[in-house]
């Protein structure tokens, strides 16, 4: 990502976007969360916007509510276990200083240049509840986390005036309905109400990286931003079964537009904060701050085909990043009044193969691989998501304990490419002074795996 901040660097308020009820790690591309439903886990997602009475995909594609033969209730989980590691990372901080005439403080930054893990466990929860009204009408209510981020640099990190944490906790509401056109085609359409709050701190203000000098002149707490707020959209959906073993689907999530609000700290020297406002660069402040941010729209295209005991699966999934092409966050009792973050991400794809085994009328197994696009560039690659290109396998499975429960399970393992940031960012204007208040010049190497564990109970009545 481009530009750092100021005050909170709040580029980490850029990227504060979901995680679930708790917090959650980006393991989808950008940092959309993939795991929405176990069941649809174990075939790495494919064919989820032409599911079969699963009340999981409604998210995905409402209009898959009407293949729903009795009332359901889907309650599951997926623990997230992410090894990101950072290794030779280095930085160059400067601090440009108003005045007449302007001077700046630049020191290469001392510290630990590498982390075994930057981003812990989560516990990721869903909830689906789907209600079939009459043979025409089904509705549904979903509770998911389509988006998610936590990472954690140590205090000591050679990063540290670029990133130190970034976490996310987001709820996404989504009540729906489908409608049965004809035999062969239904349709669907929902209502989307998602809550977003998150913190984000990194390490502001003059450095030397003399010690001595240090002790009197260099911050000792990291600046931190908080944010909340409520947005809305809508999902709209169709599926067509030209007959009784084929399904195509097309399920569409629209933009959400949050406008976050909250308070912060910024801390660019020794000692506590200063009543607000505070229009001095070399005293600690509070102050409120507030920021515009855009979730992707994401259009799903997929197939199924039943095949004896098989159903082979397809999707395609189109993340349309673009419309998260900056941040701009407004802190007006600071002194760093202003900071424009850039991060100019891209559309990018998921595709998805996989299929179904049913063994018996108890067991039914599942895989699939999935290949998941970073929207990222590499100019403007930020240390708080280091993202990259990355391949799912997945496995899964389904028993029947009786006509009324089912229980689903899937493991996930997730190759991700080897990634590096190479960025200078440079925010933060103020009253006083156009200039960048603030420049990192950052480089670090990434790489990772992670590893997802699902499991989900149904009831059917």
């Amino acid at each position: 990502m481009g530009r750092t901040r100021s005050l909170p660097k709040i580029s980490a308020l850029s990227f504060l976007i979901s995680q679930t009820f708790f917090g959650v790690s980006a393991l989808a591309a950008g940092f959309q969360i993939n795991e929405l439903s176990p069941s649809l886990q174990g075939a790495a997602t494919a064919g989820a916007a032409a599911a079969n009475n699963d009340v999981s995909s409604m998210f995905t594609n409402p209009a898959t509510l009407s293949t729903l033969k009795e009332n359901q209730i889907y309650i599951g989980g997926s623990e997230i276990i992410p090894s990101i590691s950072m290794s030779d990372a280095s930085a160059i901080h400067t601090v440009n200083v108003p005045g007449i005439p302007p001077s700046n403080i630049t020191a290469p930054v001392l510290g630990e240049t590498s982390q075994g893990s930057i981003s812990k466990s989560s516990f990721v929860p869903d909830a689906y509840f789907g209600w079939r009204f009459n043979d025409r009408f089904v509705g549904g209510i979903a509770i998911v986390a389509p988006f998610g981020l936590t990472t954690s640099y140590d205090d000591n990190s050679v990063l540290r005036f670029a990133a130190d944490n970034s976490s996310v906790e987001t709820i996404t509401i989504n009540p729906a309905i489908s409608f049965a056109i004809t035999d062969k085609w239904s349709a669907g359409a929902g209502f989307q109400a998602q809550y977003m709050q998150g913190t984000f701190s990194n390490f502001d203000g003059p450095y030397t990286g003399i010690s001595q000098i240090d002790a009197f002149i260099a911050a000792n707490n990291a600046t931190y931003v908080k944010g909340s707020s409520w947005g809305y959209g809508f999902t709209l959906g169709t599926l067509f079964t030209p007959d009784q073993y084929t399904r195509l689907g097309v399920g569409y999530r629209s933009q959400i537009s949050e406008k976050l609000s909250g308070d912060g700290r910024q801390f660019v020297s020794p000692g506590g904060v200063v009543p607000a406002p505070s229009k001095d660069f070399l005293f600690n402040a509070s102050t409120s701050d507030h920021a515009g941010i855009k979730t992707p729209a994401v259009l799903t295209l997929s197939a199924a085909r039943d095949i004896g005991d098989w159903t082979v699966k397809a999707s395609a999934q189109l993340n349309f990043w673009n419309s998260f092409h900056q941040l701009s966050v407004y802190m007006p009792q600071a002194f760093a009044t202003n900071s424009t973050i850039t991060t100019r991400w891209k559309n990018v794809w998921l595709g998805a193969l996989g299929a179904d085994y049913r063994i018996t009328p108890a067991w039914t197994l599942r895989a699939g691989v999935a290949y998941d696009q970073t929207p990222t560039q590499d100019a403007y690659r930020d240390p708080r998501i280091p993202d990259s290109d990355r391949i799912w396998l997945a496995a899964g499975a389904s028993y029947k304990v009786n006509k009324h429960f089912s229980i689903d399970g899937a493991y996930t393992h997730l190759f991700m490419d080897n990634q590096s940031v190479n960025v200078t960012q440079a925010s933060g204007t103020s009253a006083n002074s156009t200039v960048p208040l603030e420049v990192n010049q950052v480089h670090a190497n990434f790489k990772g795996h992670a590893d997802i564990v699902a499991l989900a109970a149904r009831y059917s009545f």
